[in-house]
């Protein structure tokens, strides 16, 4: 099999989701499809949970183990992935999903019709205490969408997805500089969109994301993206100011202001500390409950809007300090 062509090439990264991963790996090995025709790479960025050890005791002809001692971050491992795949399609996935045996069959089957890339559904589990976030998440994206409608590529989701193999080479993969949670997906979709191949969703590719974040730590990783990734995005894709609505909080230095200094001014105070904590308040109460979708529209913005300013403060500052050296 080792030198044998394979269609498709499964990319799915974990770290620290050994219980996850023995699961996913299950179903990954059981699919309807030709089983001469996929392969399955691991990508395991230095998990200290027993998953190497469990992993180097594979024996399956289909599994292609790559471990790392240290942790490498999420776009570091998926180009080793896609780097070391024989596919033509790239499959990715996280370790922390379940999926039906038809999963690899319906992506593969959108790629016969045109060259394009598949963004699939990714619903996170019913759990009682994460009704109202979950309820936003699983109905975002791509689901606002047709199906038949291409997606702008902010809407691209690494964690269930296809891709020409030809295509994330010729974007130039993935952006290492991402260390962080959150920025490797928008800034892959956009990179994608940019070089002119359509982005489609597709329902019936269903992966279920089973690691639940708490809503406080959501909006501690959103605040870091903010502060760490944008400023990644925004240097490559300077749109991207716009269609992330930063443009409500700050004046638009790439292009035309849709909002006067007036309606800024007011979103920002909306944004402060004393209306931030109720809106958080209520999100968490009525946790249990379907919520409407303004609220986490709200701190989703609060958090990396304010994360991004944080950055700009700091690059500031040190700009300040480098010009007081001469």
């Amino acid at each position: 099999m080792a030198d044998k062509k394979v269609t498709l090439s499964v990319v799915l990264i974990s770290w620290n989701q050994l219980d996850f991963l023995r699961r996913l790996v299950r179903q990954m090995l059981d699919q309807d499809y030709d089983p001469a025709d996929y392969e399955v790479i691991i990508v395991d960025d230095g998990s200290a949970d027993g998953t190497q050890e469990w992993l180097q005791e594979q024996a399956d002809p289909r599994l292609v183990i790559l471990l790392s001692k240290d942790m490498c971050g999420r776009s570091t491992s998926r180009n080793r992935g896609i780097l070391k795949a024989r596919g033509k399609i790239i499959v990715m996935l996280d370790g922390d999903h379940t999926v039906n045996r038809d999963f690899l069959s319906i992506h593969a089957a959108r790629h016969r019709e045109t060259l394009c890339a598949i963004v699939g559904k990714s619903d996170f589990a019913d759990h009682p205490d994460f009704v109202a976030l979950n309820h936003y998440l699983n109905n975002g994206g791509a689901v606002k969408l047709p199906q038949d409608a291409p997606l702008p590529g902010r809407y691209f989701l690494t964690r269930n997805c296809s891709v020409p193999k030809e295509i994330l080479l010729k974007v130039g993969l993935f952006d290492d500089r991402y260390h962080v949670w959150g920025g490797e997906d928008l800034d892959i979709g956009a990179k994608i969109e940019d070089a002119g191949v359509p982005i489609y969703g597709e329902s019936n590719a269903l992966a279920v994301h089973h690691h639940l974040r708490p809503l406080h730590d959501l909006l501690v990783n959103l605040y870091e993206y903010g502060r760490l990734g944008v400023p990644y995005v925004l240097d490559r894709h300077p749109r991207m100011f716009r269609e992330l609505n930063l443009d409500r909080l700050l004046p638009n230095p790439f292009e035309g202001d849709r909002f006067s200094n007036l309606r800024r001014l007011l979103h920002r105070l909306f944004m402060l500390f004393p209306f931030y904590v109720c809106i958080k308040f209520i999100a968490n109460l009525f946790r249990r409950h379907k919520l409407p979708r303004w609220i986490f529209d709200y701190l989703h913005l609060r958090q990396y809007g304010f994360g991004y300013i944080a950055s700009l403060k700091s690059n500031k500052t040190s700009a300040d300090k480098d010009g007081n050296t001469y």
